[in-house]
């Protein structure tokens, strides 16, 4: 919202304050300020009427022109502007003045005729192109034939001002209008707030026009007619400050709606009376009605869309854009202006569906105050009276559902408990003064919300936070907050920073990932498929639902760097994953390349199944768990016979494994191997509490043994066979070879595993450790039937 400050003075007195001071109370009590700007910055200029104007005698297209600057001084300036012609009255820069850009106007001779001073342009002084009015573009702008010879050209034309261009939330609806700015800085700055005064004049004349509603959306739509309208250039005045605003000056009818609609925040719209006729029928559009709007394009509407007609067609898509059928053309002579209220949630959808955002929709969009509608409509009647020359017949024409106060409740040791201030009674009651509050009662307060400020809610909250913004947020004292307990992470904390810690301990890069994605990737990587939460509104499909997987966007991070001739990627990410009926934390990482490498050393540690399930072992060994791996062959896109499951505790927690060649290749991410763990049933798992052993002063033996298997026989089973029978004196045990080929049935397999073997109260003999390996092979024999190779 761009902000004139002259438009301000219209409501405030501002005398005394500077363009710095006010730039700070409205940043500490109102709003952010995106930036402040004059709104043009010349100097040495003055209004001059050109009383003499021949040909240049060495030029077809110059001008010698002898200019009155000041009454009774003339001085010539050459010029070149195609529209300069006596008796008109210009905007000069005189020499010494700097025009944008740093252009320094000097006495020159051009073409060996002396000039002392320019003409200038509104682009010239500064004023955007689409700005200015056409029949200007190409030459000087010409003033009006009242305009003081002498005087400053940009107070003349209100173009000295000073412009804040507010950055404002959703809720400050109050503040899309230079009366609402105004109400704000008045409190703000404890002054009073003068309203705009007028004096409609009606004829005798009724007006004719029938409304019919016929939608609950819009529960207030009204309308006056003026007849006899002149369509012509806008006063200065109104052009300077819709210029002021980013608005384009039209012509008179158009800039009048638009210039009411800034200084009181209430979209209009006008109708071409002759076109639009004595009906007006307001209804929710047809499935596929087709309406031409303004800017010529052919939009087809849905049922929900609120439209204005005639009864028959479409003339207006309501609160978002008008149609060509109904234009203001300077062929206009007659005025139909409509004023309404329509249902916020309605507009939107609508501006949304069909990718219309203007000014009037942004307003109905946050919410407009509902008791403004009808001083709205009067005033851009009495606008057109005085400046279109129109004629305003008798009666506004509509229908009008009354308005629902909002009223709330605060009490003064409320305000004071929240905000950690000591307020009395007196001060808080001159902050609702302040703020135009009607309220009952001392202390205990009852509150009529005034109906500008519709970003108020019915709670004590929004008032409180009144308060504070006048009373200032720097003003309110810093008080740590009291607690009996000593700060510290919860278990569950621990256990999501503790796996963060041991993975970046070993160099896996964290990535943080979008927790949004499409229906392409939402089932990817997923055991079960739930039904997923899809956004109402996404930005864009591919930001559609929530995911439910973290592997598709770490994959999407493989390969978006694979892509940027970056190798060796292994990242992980700790992120939340959503259903309908849960959100649930996981941990998952993704690998590709080489884990590890150097070429100094020159050693090589590319990334395969078993470095992954080492990383996943050695995160619960820090863990304190003992995970179980399982064959997992029908996982969705995970290689077949190269992925298992997790298991802790009987429960499955996660998996390991290699994606699918068939889904890598098709994504650009051949060799990857991922992961994925659900935090939640991890941390429900039962955590042994870590035991300490002393340090055996005795020697350990190690034996190796090349134990003969059938091969549907897994490692894990002969390793558990291992720890069962010799847990009382095993250390350590570790599979070093496998082999199968000569000397080994083609059904079976050699394992080489290496032992090792300690007592803490002596040392073992020999015959100690071949009573133990004795028992291991029986056993083995027993239950495996393995034996020795």
């Amino acid at each position: 919202m761009k902000v004139s400050t002259n438009w301000l003075k219209d409501y405030i007195n501002l005398d005394g304050y500077t363009n710095e001071e006010l730039f700070n109370q409205i940043s500490f009590h109102m709003t952010e300020i995106e930036e402040a700007y004059p709104l043009t910055t010349n100097t040495n200029l003055t209004i001059g009427y050109v009383k003499e104007c021949v040909n240049h005698p060495d030029s077809d297209h110059l001008h010698v022109c002898q200019i009155e600057i000041q009454p009774g001084v003339v001085s010539q300036i050459v010029c070149g502007a195609p529209n300069m012609k006596q008796g008109a009255k210009v905007i000069v820069a005189l020499p010494g003045a700097v025009l944008p850009g740093d252009f320094k106007i000097k006495p020159s001779k051009i073409r060996g005729v002396e000039s002392n001073g320019m003409c200038c342009s509104l682009q010239e002084l500064g004023i955007k192109e689409m700005f200015v009015e056409e029949a200007y573009k190409d030459g000087i702008y010409l003033l009006p034939e009242d305009a003081p010879v002498g005087e400053n050209p940009l107070h003349y034309l209100g173009l000295d001002d000073y412009v804040y261009d507010l950055e404002l939330t959703s809720n400050r609806s109050d503040l899309l209008s230079i009366e609402g700015v105004a109400y704000d800085l008045a409190a703000t700055l404890n002054k009073k707030v003068e309203p705009k005064k007028f004096s409609l004049e009606e004829s005798s004349k009724e007006n004719d026009v029938k409304v019919s509603v016929l939608t609950s959306k819009c529960p207030k739509y009204l309308t006056r007619k003026i007849e006899n309208v002149e369509i012509k250039s806008s006063p200065e005045f109104i052009k300077a400050r819709l210029i002021a605003s980013g608005i384009r000056p039209i012509n008179n009818v158009v800039d009048i709606t638009n210039y009411v609609l800034m200084e009181l925040g209430q979209p209009l719209h006008s109708f071409d009376a002759d076109k639009l006729g004595t009906s007006i029928v307001v209804r929710e559009a047809k499935e596929g009605e087709v309406i031409k709007t303004l800017d010529d394009v052919e939009r087809k509407l849905s049922k929900g869309d609120i439209v204005i007609t005639n009864g028959n067609e479409a003339l207006c898509v309501a609160g978002v854009m008008g149609g060509a059928s109904t234009e203001i053309t300077s062929e206009t002579k007659n005025v139909v202006l409509e004023a309404a209220y329509f249902e916020p949630l309605s507009i939107r959808k609508t501006s949304q569906r069909l990718g219309l955002k203007s000014e009037s929709s942004t307003r109905f969009e946050r919410t407009i105050d509902y008791q403004r509608v009808n001083r709205a409509l009067d005033y851009a009647a009495y606008l057109l009276e005085k400046y279109a020359n129109g004629t305003v017949l008798a009666g506004v024409n509509g229908i009008e559902a009354p308005y629902k106060e909002r009223h709330t409740s605060v009490t003064t040791a409320k305000i004071n408990k929240v905000l950690g201030t000591s307020l009395d009674n007196k001060e808080v009651e001159a902050i609702f003064d302040r703020l135009g509050y009607d309220y009952e009662g001392s202390g205990s307060y009852e509150i009529n919300i005034p109906s500008r400020r519709m970003d108020l809610l019915p709670s004590y909250q929004d008032i409180i936070e009144d308060v504070a913004r006048m009373y200032g947020y720097d003003n309110i004292p810093t008080v740590l907050a009291s607690t009996n307990d000593k700060g510290a992470l919860t278990p569950y904390q621990k256990l999501v920073r503790n796996c963060r810690i041991i993975l970046s301990n070993m160099t896996i890069n964290e990535a943080v990932t979008y927790s949004l994605t499409n229906e392409n990737d939402l089932y990817d990587f997923v055991e079960r498929e739930e039904e997923p939460i899809k956004l109402l509104m996404p930005m864009t499909e591919d930001r559609a639902y929530m995911r439910q997987s973290l592997i598709p966007s770490l994959l999407n991070t493989i390969i978006y760097n694979k892509s940027r001739k970056m190798n060796d990627l292994s990242f992980f990410e700790i992120g939340k994953v959503y259903t309908s009926s849960s959100e649930v934390m996981h941990l998952a990482g993704a690998f590709n390349g080489l884990f590890a490498s150097s070429k100094w050393q020159g050693y090589k540690t590319p990334v395969d199944f078993f470095l992954v399930k080492g990383i996943i072992e050695i995160l619960f060994e820090k863990l304190n768990l003992s995970p179980v791996f399982e064959a997992y062959p029908n996982l969705k896109n995970m290689h077949p016979g190269r992925t298992a499951k997790i298991i802790v505790d009987g429960k499955m927690v996660g998996f390991v494994g290699e994606v699918h060649p068939r889904y890598a290749h098709e994504h650009s991410c051949d060799n990857t191997y991922v992961f994925e763990l659900n935090l939640d049933e991890i941390y429900d798992c039962n955590h042994q509490a870590f035991k300490y052993q002393t340090i055996c002063k005795f020697p350990s033996v190690s034996r190796d043994l090349a134990i003969v298997v059938d091969k549907n026989v897994t490692c894990k089973e002969i390793c558990d066979v291992i720890k069962m029978t010799s847990k009382k004196y095993l250390t350590n045990l570790e599979v070093f070879d496998l082999y199968e080929g000569e000397n080994v049935k083609e059904n079976e397999k050699s394992l080489a595993i290496s032992l090792t073997f300690e007592d803490k109260e002596k040392t073992l003999e020999t015959a100690d450790v071949d009573k133990i390996i004795n028992s291991i092979l029986n056993r083995l024999d027993a239950l495996l039937h393995a034996h020795l190779r």
